[in-house]
């Protein structure tokens, strides 16, 4: 990996490459975990990385604040070499809000074909945060998937779906079919149903999504799981296992998400894939 090079973006232009991978990062040590999972997902996806900080703060600074905002940067950058070195990449540096600055890049990574990942952090300098308490706020309005990166997970593990509907998640199974074939892991899809009548129904229905998808990517293991437990508890327990939970946003309304989402990206043991539907023709 090439010494990335830091671009202050302002005003409109791209931000993310096509089919690449960007990642937020706030300075802590939930940035950094991103970053090296998302290094690892570009190297998946033979792509780019680009490593985004977003400093309303450091506007029209040239002094500590500007400065503080590219070693914030260049610290990600200096991670994500260490971990991926074969993995191109580049650093930008927004001066717009964070929230604001996320859901516009989510629009334009969905657009591209590629991801936005974010970490959750604990706490940390209030200049520094990006992501902590915003990664909710994010999922809940963000205009193609994202992931958020509380934990590692299991490497080796499998892509656990967590499907409430079968016929709403689609997009859920699909999402976490892709994710399963590119790790070369194998997929579980997870409902839960506490009567017989309503896991066997739902277990049908899952296979009948499950089967186009076989068909396209054959060397994807596949298997329904359906448990008599309260859906928040499965999510979590198999996330503990997982290399990646791939959840739907479960909006009720508009700009809430469901609260078994919002469970999974706080408590999750694995990084959580927030399936938003992708923008067609991607």
């Amino acid at each position: 990996m090439t010494a990335p090079t830091t671009a202050l973006h302002a005003g409109p232009g791209p931000v993310a490459e096509r089919n690449g991978v960007t990642v937020a990062v706030d300075g802590t040590d939930a940035g950094l975990r991103a970053v090296c999972w998302a290094a690892d997902e570009a190297a998946a996806r033979d792509a780019a990385l680009t490593v985004l900080h977003a400093a309303p703060y450091a506007a029209g600074s040239t002094g500590s604040l500007h400065a503080h905002a590219f070693r914030i940067l260049a610290r990600a950058a200096a991670a994500a070499r260490r971990h991926a070195p074969q993995v191109p990449a580049r650093t930008v540096l927004l001066d717009e809000e964070p929230l604001a600055a996320l859901v516009a890049t989510s629009r334009e990574t969905a657009r591209l074909g590629g991801l936005l990942v974010v970490g959750l952090a604990g706490s940390g300098r209030p200049t520094d945060a990006m992501v902590g308490s915003l990664a909710l706020d994010l999922a809940s309005r963000a205009c193609g998937p994202i992931v958020v990166v509380p934990r590692p997970g299991t490497a080796d593990g499998p892509v656990v779906a967590a499907v409430g509907d079968p016929a709403a998640d689609v997009v859920v199974v699909a999402q976490a079919h892709r994710a399963a074939a590119r790790r070369g892991v194998p997929l579980e899809v997870l409902h839960a149903a506490r009567k017989p009548a309503e896991a066997a129904e739902a277990r049908d229905a899952l296979e009948r999504v499950l089967r186009p998808l076989a068909a396209a990517r054959p060397a994807v293991s596949a298997t329904v799981r359906v448990v008599p437990e309260r859906p928040y508890e499965a999510v979590v327990q198999s996330s503990d296992r997982a290399s990646l939970l791939v959840v739907g946003t479960g909006r009720g309304r508009r700009h809430l998400l469901g609260s078994t989402t919002r469970t999974a990206i706080r408590l999750a043991g694995c990084p959580v894939l927030v399936a938003v539907p992708e923008p067609q023709g991607t």
